[in-house]
């Protein structure tokens, strides 16, 4: 009885550890596209100087948000769905205003796949603020704040954000702290 149990519980934890190290392993491959020099590239150098697009308020989502949220009670794991559901949609704005041959097609691209991946998994929201969030997120109407907001600035705070989630997890180390190192 007690070696059932046992190897119950040693299944159960090789399981979530496969589950934690897929995600990390996305989660990393998000990061190195989300580098400083790649959202220079492809989000500044590539866009006019003061080109913005607009998006929705709660579009806008910084580590302050994320940290005010987390104070509310929200779950880590609701935090992070609500993040990338945010930023497929901020992806799919930016897509929608580039040209078919634009040199940040490719990039939106591919972030646009890293994104579907880590989304895969659908987990409940059980908190009423999320909920909130995101059925105003989901509206169609055209009312609501609108903030017009430069493309580089919204992939600079989805960069941000993925370091307050997911930093201490999965182990991601931002460029200035190698240098140091």
């Amino acid at each position: 009885m007690q070696r059932g149990i046992l190897l119950f519980l040693c299944t159960l934890v090789l399981g979530r550890t496969a589950v934690v190290y897929n995600k990390c392993r996305i989660t990393r491959a998000l990061n190195d596209k989300l580098l400083y020099d790649k959202r220079l590239t492809y989000m500044g150098d590539y866009f006019p100087k003061d080109y913005k697009i607009f998006v929705r308020y709660e579009e806008v989502l910084r580590c302050q948000n994320i940290t005010s949220l987390n104070n509310q009670g929200i779950t880590v794991e609701e935090l992070r769905y609500l993040w990338g559901i945010i930023n497929e949609e901020i992806l799919i704005k930016i897509k929608k205003v580039l040209p078919d041959r634009h040199p940040s097609m490719g990039y939106i691209m591919e972030l646009q796949k890293i994104f579907k991946e880590l989304l895969r998994d659908d987990i409940e929201i059980q908190t009423e603020i999320i909920q909130d969030i995101m059925e105003r997120l989901s509206r169609a109407d055209d009312i609501g704040p609108w903030k017009s907001v430069r493309p580089k600035a919204l992939l600079d705070n989805c960069y941000r954000v993925l370091h307050a989630l997911y930093e201490e997890e999965c182990n991601l180390c931002k460029p200035s702290r190698l240098m140091a190192l």
